[in-house]
């Protein structure tokens, strides 16, 4: 069994391209295909590895190039693989709209060749259009609406959200819904003693980060020995922001610019962290960083956006809640915790317990039952075996 995985992948990680690097390591520790060819979006003039162990990576498309589809397309028609997944969110074409449009067609030209299917991260078309910024005014709900429907055009959907699965199967789309889950094996790791609050995604306004840094200087007044970590890349549709943000609060004392960082330190991260916070005033979908809190046992402080809530409800998440932009109640919300060192550990202990069902490999085999609905969809005669923990 041939697979194509059309993704954002290494080195340079996005929370979708950090999830399709973990989710191709896990399929391929399965041992169930012959072969794993990933077809990756890279940056110009860069040097990056065409081989990840056993899977084949050929960065053969740039983000914001309108050439993407046509580069996707002719490696798959020379591979000719049995089955193709998109691992898609609605920028990872570039921070253009047009370049994204241009991209997120490929998945319909390619399920008229080979049996589809598409991860779906994001549904643009529920979010709060104007607090995420997004582009186009007053046609944005349109463009949301297009984007919906050119990236659903595949065999078999999957979201990582139940509620989205919902509205999409209403609409007649064949869904599965597959929770982000675990990267890696969970492991509970002890508190490593420091006083640590860990933001950790792409820097963009909606991500809550100044009101973050806002909170933190009140109460460093308070613990002198608070840090923050802000750690994640620049977003594409605001590659400036997070600069000109660190311009901003570079002198401020207890903050750490770590930017970018390498998949093999993501542990360290977790490990020195006390609290995670996720202060985000608009969301698009599933959080990764709320399930990898999980998976190494630390508490999460989120304000109550209603995608968060709602993933929190259906992977059976605690977390620390605290009303959306408002900065004494993020203050009052980190102060608890802070200073509750049972609660923390109660909340870490309930979120590890609760990630046991959703290891990598439970992932990669609630997949494998989605492939081969697309397989039997296209009537062709090959199928996966089932893992076990499917």
């Amino acid at each position: 069994m041939h697979l194509v995985i059309v993704s954002p992948f290494p080195p340079s990680i996005t929370g979708i391209g950090q999830y399709g690097y973990h989710l191709t390591r896990a399929l391929a520790d399965s041992g169930l295909f012959s072969r794993l060819t990933v077809l990756a979006g890279a940056e110009q003039s860069r040097e990056y590895p065409n081989h990840l162990g056993l899977t084949e990576v050929d960065y053969c498309w740039q983000p914001d190039s309108f050439n993407a589809r046509q580069a996707i397309l002719s490696r798959v028609k020379r591979l000719k693989p049995d089955l193709i997944w998109f691992n898609l969110g609605a920028s990872i074409f570039g921070k253009s709209p047009f370049s994204n449009v241009a991209g997120l067609l490929t998945p319909m030209s390619a399920t008229r060749m080979f049996p589809t299917v598409v991860t779906l991260h994001e549904l643009v078309e529920l979010a709060d259009l104007r607090t995420l910024n997004a582009p186009g005014g007053a046609l944005a709900p349109l463009g949301a609406r297009l984007l919906t429907k050119i990236a659903t055009q595949a065999d078999v959907v999957c979201l990582t959200m139940q509620h989205y699965t919902d509205w999409l199967s209403a609409r007649g789309i064949d869904c599965a819904h597959i929770p982000i889950g675990a990267y890696h094996e969970p492991e509970l790791l002890d508190e490593s003693g420091t006083r640590e609050l860990l933001f950790f995604t792409t820097l963009a306004p909606y991500k809550g980060l100044e009101l973050l840094i806002e909170a933190f200087t009140r109460l460093r007044l308070e613990y002198p020995q608070l840090r923050l970590s802000i750690a994640g890349t620049a977003h594409t549709r605001f590659p400036e922001y997070g600069r000109e943000l660190k311009a901003c609060f570079n002198g401020s004392h207890g903050i750490q610019w770590l930017g970018q960082v390498p998949e093999d330190e993501v542990k360290d991260l977790f490990q020195r962290a006390q609290i995670v916070v996720l202060p985000y005033t608009a969301s698009t979908g599933s959080s990764s960083v709320l399930y990898q809190a999980a998976t190494w046992g630390r508490p999460v402080v989120a304000s109550d956006l209603n995608e968060t809530r709602k993933l929190a409800f259906e992977a059976d998440l605690q977390v620390q809640f605290f009303e959306n932009n408002n900065l004494e109640g993020l203050i009052a919300a980190l102060r608890l915790l802070l200073d509750s060192p049972s609660l923390r550990h109660a909340q870490a202990r309930h979120n590890f317990n609760a990630i046991q069902h959703l290891r990598p490999k439970a992932t990669a085999g609630r997949y494998v039952a989605a492939f081969n609905r697309a397989l039997e969809k296209r009537q062709s005669p090959k199928r996966i075996p089932l893992m076990e923990s499917a």
